[in-house]
């Protein structure tokens, strides 16, 4: 990773652990789908690869239910802390953590039953390489899995509040994130084959979910995403781009309430044994009673050998 990446990843983590929850995740609905995509049971010892402030492991730890092992992997030691913490909060005495390039791992060949990356594949300038690693760090027997973001234009969660913000700055909205650069279907099962992995499978998931504090949504999505372009603006502007991106969230607004509905995509990958269950709507966010929820698709592949 060249040094201005690093750079970039450093100021994001400090931005993520000061945002993170402090225990459980608000929405396990992601965490808990790559969980039944790996097929994780306690008992197993699991890495979870760019685990940054303990997404998915805090979820699978509490899976594990006192049995096994997860270990958080990442470079960032802010994300590190923030998991620790988590972990702390929550009495997960099964969590490990390790600074961990995704490329160079730091453990022996064999190690673990499961490796899991959630929203982290996209980013290393050699994806190969670190499935390579994953591959490398398994047992005979183990799986590894993967989720990454779909397209662009599937993602509310991204292109609302990314354009709002250029539009009230007067800027252009600039090119596609990087973190949608391996959602064209069969980009996941070609790295794995690639990296030797064999079988692989990719599908689309359906997420719905909801927001029931758009104002707290988008604060906190602000403060996350764009830290460093609100630090200098008066009170009284930011106040104007939070009403700003509230009023851009309508009209994914159900009729029947206020609730806004926001999509997401992603896909996934891994290598097993035995097949791992279909998931099938796994959003552990509560349904409105309205039905207004909001439907996002995810790419899934999964990987066998």
């Amino acid at each position: 990773m060249s040094e201005s990446s690093r750079d970039h990843w450093r100021e994001r983590s400090r931005i993520w652990a000061r945002t993170a929850p402090r225990g459980r995740a608000e929405d396990d609905s992601f965490n808990q789908m790559i969980i039944a995509e790996a097929a994780i049971r306690p008992g197993e010892a699991v890495l979870d690869v760019a685990s940054g402030t303990g997404n998915p492991a805090v979820s699978i730890a509490l899976a594990l239910d006192g049995r096994g092992s997860v270990t958080c992997g990442d470079l960032e030691p802010a994300m590190l802390e923030a998991a620790r913490g988590r972990a702390a909060n929550l009495s997960l005495s099964v969590m490990r953590f390790a600074a961990a390039d995704m490329t160079r791992l730091p453990f022996r060949d064999g190690t673990f039953d499961c490796v899991i990356c959630r929203f982290g594949i996209m980013f290393p300038g050699d994806r190969v390489a670190a499935a390579r690693e994953a591959l490398r760090v398994l047992r005979p027997d183990g799986r590894a899995a993967y989720l990454v973001w779909g397209a662009y234009a599937d993602n509310p969660p991204f292109h609302v509040p990314r354009r709002t913000v250029a539009a009230f700055f007067g800027e252009d909205e600039g090119p596609v994130p990087a973190r949608h650069s391996m959602s064209a279907p069969g980009t996941l099962a070609a790295m794995l084959d690639a990296a030797g992995f064999a079988r692989a499978e990719e599908r689309e998931l359906r997420y719905r979910n909801r927001v029931e504090d758009p104002r707290d949504y988008v604060v906190r999505g602000l403060r996350r995403t764009f830290a460093k372009k609100i630090e200098t603006l008066a009170p009284e502007r930011i106040a104007a781009l939070e009403r700003a991106l509230l009023a851009a969230w309508d009209p994914y607004k159900a009729r029947c309430c206020r609730c806004p509905t926001v999509p997401a995509s992603a896909s996934a990958g891994n290598r097993h044994e035995r097949r791992a269950p279909d998931v099938k709507g796994m959003s552990r966010a509560r349904p409105c009673p309205n039905d207004c929820t909001l439907q996002a698709g995810t790419p899934v592949g999964r990987r066998e050998r």
